[in-house]
């Protein structure tokens, strides 16, 4: 049995974004508040319904992201694209559907079309940039299907199955205000540059512990495969997605928190310090296994062996305006990122950002983010870059070091919708690509504009 990808079905896949645009309101009116919520007719059946179903243990999800992205200035290539990610799943409460306490059963499948095969990080040049673009291709997979369970009154939870480990550490929810990270952790790419851990959507097989000793403090530890080879697959068991023979390594994450989010305090925060290593033998990028320069004399990349890395991350209100569940609240949020043993190609990172939640009077639900991040790749990834320009007869040499910006303003139109306009700035993009065999260290930098429709459940 095989399954066609998004490629060979993008007519479907629009179609279904479109009638999840005209079914937006139905999915959202039972998230609405009173004043915004139907009272009556077809809308309100079908709210109720979902509602229904939730409390009977089946909670339904999903989301559809339109990007549109334009790079107006600098990097590779000046040109615009408009791409789509749909998402659809459903968490099942087995305490309530199978009489297994405290259990849970989490799936969730991702389709994603449109755009440009290799993503867009080929328009500017960064290979850290613009995640939400990033693909790794236009497929449907299965993004989730994990068992888990809270025991001793949720002090101790696990869960075991199909899954993007990375996703639950070093993470935030202020993340997802931004188009150059991605919603989920500490820039994805940064996990899957210094490690073999897949980012979202690509699920493998993975476990976790968490320990809630105190309701301001937890730890967790996980086990993921390392299988880059996942990027090009669909996931699905019936066409080998589900293999391990691809495997590299064990991804081992761990990371200690402390947060103040559920004590009622004025000003909450959250605090954590986490730790991963990647068993794989990774491949230098820059000499050969004779010691050679890979870019002149070839052969084989000689091995570094296995990665760590350690993170640390702060997020608190600076300030709110009101008490309220509505309340207007400024977050700041910092966050670095260090490798410790191997040759990461991401050596250090720094982000430092802060997002607005209800801009304005009159506008509870409207955001507005600023985002800073700084790059200090490893020697040898821009050595080898720098390689690659001499071997195709070209002077000058790239910096090391790559700083982005990003400004965005989030308008909620209510029933789920919300149109995010954004601008972002590339400084030194690295331009450590695939698809860029000949780096350019003219280009210094890249100015990209474009706008996300996001609608969700």
């Amino acid at each position: 049995m095989a399954i066609t990808s998004a490629r060979d079905s993008v007519p479907a896949a629009r179609a279904t974004a479109i009638a999840l645009l005209i079914m937006a309101p139905v999915m959202a009116s039972a998230q609405g508040t009173a004043e915004t919520a139907p009272q009556s007719g077809p809308l309100q059946s079908l709210a109720t319904a979902r509602q229904q179903l939730k409390t009977d243990g089946i909670d339904i999800t999903g989301y559809y992201e339109g990007n549109f992205y334009a790079n107006v200035a600098g990097g590779l290539k000046k040109t615009n694209v408009y791409f789509s990610d749909l998402a659809f799943g459903a968490n099942l409460d087995l305490a309530k559907l199978a009489g297994i306490p405290g259990a849970m059963l989490d799936i969730s499948i991702d389709s994603r079309f449109g755009g440009l095969p290799q993503g867009v990080n080929d328009l500017t040049g960064s290979s850290v940039g613009y995640l939400g673009g990033a693909g790794p291709d236009n497929q449907t997979r299965l993004t989730e299907l994990t068992f888990g369970q809270k025991l001793a009154g949720g002090a101790l939870s696990y869960a075991i199955g199909r899954t993007t480990l990375a996703n639950y550490f070093g993470t935030s929810s202020l993340y997802c205000q931004f188009e150059t990270s991605l919603c989920s952790n500490l820039v994805p790419f940064n996990w899957s540059l210094d490690s073999n851990e897949p980012f979202y959507p690509i699920a493998v097989w993975a476990g976790e512990l968490k320990v809630t000793p105190t309701r301001q403090t937890y730890f967790r530890i996980g086990a993921s495969e390392s299988n880059p080879q996942q990027y090009f697959g669909g996931g699905f068991p019936w066409n080998g997605g589900w293999s391990v023979a691809h495997a590299t390594g064990v991804f081992l994450p761990a990371e200690f928190g402390y947060t103040t989010e559920h004590t009622g305090a004025l000003y909450p925060g959250r605090y954590n310090v986490g730790f991963y290593y990647d068993s794989s033998q990774f491949t230098d990028p820059r000499y050969n296994a004779q010691g050679g320069k890979l870019a002149f004399a070839g052969g084989v990349p000689a091995s570094d062996g296995p990665q760590s890395v350690v993170y640390l991350q702060a997020q608190r209100v600076l300030w709110r305006s009101g008490n309220a569940k509505g309340a207007r609240r400024l977050w700041g949020f910092a966050a670095a990122q260090f490798g410790v043993s191997g040759r990461a190609p991401v050596k250090s990172y720094y982000q430092l950002g802060a997002v607005m939640q209800g801009t304005f009077p009159g506008r509870p639900n409207d955001t507005a983010g600023l985002l800073a991040t700084y790059y200090v790749f490893n020697q040898r990834v821009t050595g080898a870059v720098n390689d690659e320009v001499a071997a195709a007869g070209k002077s000058g040499h790239l910096s090391n070091t790559e700083a982005i910006f990003e400004a965005n303003y989030g308008i909620d139109l209510g029933y789920g919708l919300t149109v995010k306009p954004f601008i972002d700035l590339t400084v030194n993009p690295d331009q450590f690509l695939f698809d860029v065999p000949a780096p350019n260290p003219r280009i210094h930098y890249a100015l990209a504009v474009g706008t996300q429709l996001n609608i969700g459940l």
